[in-house]
């Protein structure tokens, strides 16, 4: 019997417990995988896995893996609920789950009760010492429905049905038919319970709040290569766990053992039910995540103090300032509950890689009510299957990760992989080895410098698990084992936490690598990896040692007695824990969570999504609740024409502007304002009327109102030459519903470079390209323009144009200049200056009294919003006169020199 619990496995693939039963065929792009094991798995009720057969409570099936599973050995009994509930959709088995039996069902009733009915029944017809006896025949054995219809009926205690009362005199009993169940039906019955062991309703109260106890400081150095070969030990394929009792107390050893086994007769909605009753935080569900795996991040990051979503350095600074984005990685993953919850912390300021088994099981974007799925990449290695155990993926997703990372790797990782063992829950540690393998050299190899990482284990007895957590405790500064409340009791579930990764561990990562070759090649199919630290250095290591023994003695010996109390649940069904709502709602309030319902958002259009976004701004604009006229007189707004080098004086302080190069010029409809309502639902500002933009693949979060141009990049030269379409972002009002409109320019600018960084796909991946224009001061005007060069076109001899950001092989990439964009960043009174003792920019006024004020930093009242920006804009339209104005040539109109000469004199005065 497998009592390892699916859903708490933790995967997350995990299911969900609260939102109605419903099927997603779609999955925001990418093609579906789960983890390690998917095939086996069954969507109509993993939840269940948890006990039982159901390791998931006791050996915690998963199937998270990010492999394809070998053939297993199944138990002859083949329910529903001895699949993996980490495959499962999120929503799948949550009727089953909860339903309630029929006696329950007949105990609830909207009608008044038989003795307070009033309704003409023979209850009343008959006399008050009459209807005693009726009730007392009655009441300690049918509910409230059942007595009003045998009243109705006519029935007389005691008496026969019927007109001469010679019907049947005893009521029908209801039938105990639990679903399609006929001959040869296994009795549901709890197996006997183990003596040594005992459980009572005195046991330890429930608590909200968790400690964390982290092993000892490890030693400073890492590991080479040359120690870690010489401590591999090869042998025999281990086939079982009995005797791996070195690192756990022998009898709970067996303690555990025996108790997986008492649940094996035991009917699997008996089971569900017993369990929800049993469990003081089973009611906390999924809230507004699609599984309950997303909870369970939740819990773990609060109760670590948000080191994964809010990470901190060792000193105690932030790792994430507000001109960076959070980069995290999500392994053996499917549906995705883990990083659902990252990105609903985050939102777009988190970048997300997901891996995991492609398939029925993949990540569910479309499914990711609470986050914003737009910034989460899914990538399936070089196989294209997500298997985790190929080296080949391996080193895949190293390179695809480190380049979108600037080769420095993400802040943190999350491992959730597992899969189903039915039939063998005993031995599921051994059956996971390469698992947890695969899943720390993940890390290893994708986590930065001072980064983190989190994964889920279940046992850990044997020498090559526990070998395998000493490795990593060498290779970061931290390390702890811990079980959340989230993790259902009567399961074998844990995580592993290692903070802050230390400098120095490619020898431990190329070493794993080597390892896993060897699983993945089978070893002779004879042979095994059984040691990769050898037992004497473990024992040596006392700190380590002692942790690891009391780690695991302590855990089996509550999960020990939460399958007892799973079994005293299951024989009495009348036990309830009384404090499942109040730990509800006190985790929720310390993980910071809202104590909602999963709802699906609102499927809003552009108009209102527009007026929404201006509802939410400090200082609504005018017009800002009529969407026509703030189109209208705002959006439509053209900008100034800079055409005369008299026009020049609009830019009257130099220190006050800035300016971009633009591939529009004067009157072209590819520089418009765009709105983004989620997903591939963007529309561009067409006069008055939105157009979507469906031809071109654009991907934007919902709730965004941005100004950029749609731009031919072109690569290569002459007859060479090709050219790709990519939205250029130039300003943004709202970028996934993070406000950034009273924010001073070039502040506004970063938020747009990081969310452009943050959407960025991988070249393979379909969808128009989104960047970020890059601006320049315009004091610094001719340094700016010297990055201008002359280019060879395919159908024009030469064209002026500026270079893409160089970023992920964009480095021959380029676009064509048609104009010129100013947009003021200082708002009057105030003004740019520039201090000649210290050269720095300052910010300069003077009141009406003559009082003189100066600000190195520009002050909240000297920040010219967007909206009055974008409306104050100069445009200065090059067109087809590039190459004379570039030259200097021009002579009825401004030229490069005229510009330059005019800058010069602004900034000397």
């Amino acid at each position: 019997m497998n009592l390892s619990d699916p859903s708490d496995g933790g995967s997350s693939s995990d299911e969900s417990s609260i939102p109605a039963k419903r099927r997603r065929s779609d999955t925001f792009g990418a093609s579906s995988t789960t983890s390690h094991g998917s095939v086996v798995q069954d969507d109509s009720d993993d939840e269940n896995k948890a006990y039982g057969d159901r390791t998931s409570d006791v050996g915690e099936d998963n199937s998270n893996t990010g492999l394809p599973v070998k053939p297993l050995q199944r138990s002859s009994r083949l329910s529903q609920s001895s699949l993996s509930e980490n495959c499962s959709s999120p929503n799948d088995g949550y009727i089953d789950d909860f339903r309630p039996g029929f006696d329950d069902n007949d105990e609830v009733s909207i009608r008044p009760g038989f003795c307070g009915s009033g309704e003409n029944s023979f209850y009343n017809k008959v006399p008050e010492e009459f209807t005693k006896d009726i009730n007392d025949a009655f009441k300690s054995e049918y509910s409230e429905k059942s007595k009003r219809i045998m009243s109705n009926m006519g029935y007389k205690p005691g008496k026969g049905l019927g007109k001469f009362e010679h019907g049947r005199v005893d009521p029908v009993q209801a039938s105990t038919q639990k679903g399609r169940r006929g001959l040869g039906l296994t009795p549901s019955l709890v197996g006997e319970v183990p003596t040594d062991f005992k459980w009572s309703p005195d046991e330890a109260k429930a608590e909200a709040k968790e400690a964390v106890i982290w092993l000892p400081p490890p030693p400073i150095e890492t590991l080479s290569g040359d120690i870690l070969e010489e401590w591999l030990t090869k042998g025999p394929k281990k086939l079982s766990i009995d005797n791996e009792t070195q690192f756990v107390d022998p009898n709970i050893l067996q303690g555990i053992l025996n108790a997986k086994t008492i649940f094996d007769t035991l009917d699997d909605e008996d089971l569900r039910n017993a369990r929800f009753r049993s469990n003081p935080y089973e009611t906390i569900g999924s809230v507004i995540f699609l599984n309950r795996a997303a909870v369970k991040m939740a819990n773990i990051d609060a109760v670590f103090d948000y080191m994964f979503t809010n990470p901190k350095k060792e000193n105690g600074e932030p790792m994430i300032t507000e001109k960076d984005i959070l980069y995290f990685a999500d392994v053996c993953a499917g549906p995705g509950g883990f990083s659902e919850y990252v990105l609903f912390r985050k939102s777009w300021k988190a970048k997300g890689f997901g891996f995991t088994l492609k398939g029925g099981n993949d990540f569910k974007l479309l499914d990711f009510y609470a986050g914003t799925p737009e910034t989460f990449n899914t990538f399936y290695g070089v196989k294209d299957d997500g298997n985790i155990f190929d080296p080949a993926n391996l080193m895949s997703l190293k390179d695809y990760v480190l380049n979108q990372t600037d080769d420095k790797g993400v802040h943190f990782l999350m491992a959730d992989g597992g899969f189903s063992v039915s039939g063998q829950e005993n031995i599921q540690e051994i059956l996971s080895k390469q698992l947890y393998l695969c899943q720390c050299l993940a890390a290893l190899m994708l986590v930065r410098t001072g980064g983190h990482f989190v994964v889920k284990l279940f046992d850990v007895f044997t020498k090559f698990s526990v070998g395998l957590i000493y490795i990593m405790y060498r290779c970061f500064e931290k390390v702890c084992i811990f079980k959340p409340v989230t993790s259902r009791p009567a399961n074998s579930e844990r995580y592993l936490v290692c903070k802050w990764k230390k400098v120095g561990t490619e020898s431990a990562e190329r070493h794993l690598q080597s390892v896993n070759s060897m699983l993945w090649s089978e070893l002779d199919r004879e042979d095994d990896v059984t040691e990769l630290v050898p037992l004497s250095v473990l024992m040596d290591d006392q700190p380590f040692f002692e942790y690891i023994y009391k780690s695991n003695c302590v855990l089996g010996e509550k999960q020990i007695k939460n399958l007892l109390k799973l079994a005293e649940f299951s024989k009495n069904k009348e036990l309830n824990e009384t404090c499942q709502a109040e730990m509800r709602e006190q985790c929720l309030r310390l993980w910071k969570l809202p104590d909602k319902v999963r709802t699906q958002p609102e499927r809003k259009g552009p108009d209102e999504t527009m007026l929404s976004i201006l509802a939410k701004l400090p200082k609504p604009p005018a017009d800002s609740n009529n969407a026509f006229a703030f189109k209208n007189a705002t959006l439509n707004k053209q900008p100034i024409y800079l055409e005369t080098p008299a026009d020049m004086k609009l830019l009257n302080n130099a220190y006050d502007w800035q300016f971009t190069f633009l591939t529009s010029s004067k009157g072209s409809t590819d520089l418009r304002i765009f709105i983004g309502c989620g997903g591939k639902r963007v529309y561009q500002l067409d006069g008055t009327s939105w157009r979507i933009l469906a031809d071109l693949q654009i991907t934007l979060p919902a709730n965004t109102i941005l100004y950029g141009e749609i731009v031919k990049e072109c690569r290569g030269q002459s007859m060479r030459q090709m050219h790709t379409k990519a939205l250029h972002v130039i300003d943004a009002l709202m970028l996934g519903g993070k406000d950034i409109s009273n924010l001073p320019l070039s502040a506004r600018v970063n938020q747009c470079s990081l969310f452009c960084t943050a959407l960025e796909k991988h070249l393979c991946t379909p969808g128009l390209p989104i960047r970020c224009k890059r601006f320049f001061n315009l004091e610094l005007f001719s340094t700016a323009i010297a990055n201008l060069e002359y280019r060879s076109m395919k159908r024009i001899r030469k064209a002026v144009t500026m270079d893409i950001p160089k970023r992920n092989n964009r480095d021959d990439m380029f676009y064509v200049v048609g104009s010129l964009l100013f947009i003021r960043e200082v708002r009057e009174p105030w003004s740019g200056q520039m201090s000649k003792s210290r050269g720095l920019k300052y910010y300069f006024r003077m009141d009406k009294d003559g009082k003189r004020y100066s600000e190195y930093e520009i002050p909240d009242d000297a920040t010219l919003d967007m909206i009055s920006a974008y409306k104050n804009r100069i445009m200065w339209s090059w067109g087809d006169a590039a190459n004379a104005i570039f030259d200097g040539q021009v002579q009825n109109g401004v030229s490069r020199t005229d510009m330059e000469v005019y800058v010069a004199r602004n900034i000397d005065r």
